[in-house]
């Protein structure tokens, strides 16, 4: 089973990626073309710290490139409705 990551972009263009397991850090390509949780070769590529964050009463997995207040993160997932985790581990 796969995880959504809400991923809060320094470029403004936040969007939902998908990697096979739960990371501390994602592995972000600066062309934002083809993201990756594994793709760790590139130069350009950059680590994401992430963070699990309640709301609503569910937790999700968000990459953070940027700083983000909490309520724009809750607006985010309103905005493009990432699955919550499983369990919040």
């Amino acid at each position: 089973m796969s995880i959504q990551y809400l991923l809060l972009a320094s470029d403004g263009g936040n969007r939902i990626i998908e990697a096979d397991k739960l990371e501390n850090e994602l592995v972000v390509p600066m062309s934002g073309a083809s993201l990756s949780a594994r793709n760790a070769d590139s130069d350009a590529d950059r680590r994401v710290v992430v963070k699990k964050h309640y709301c609503k009463g569910k937790y999700y997995a968000v990459a953070l490139d940027r700083h983000a207040a909490s309520n724009e993160i809750d607006d985010a997932i309103d905005l493009l409705q990432p699955a919550p985790l499983d369990s919040p581990l």
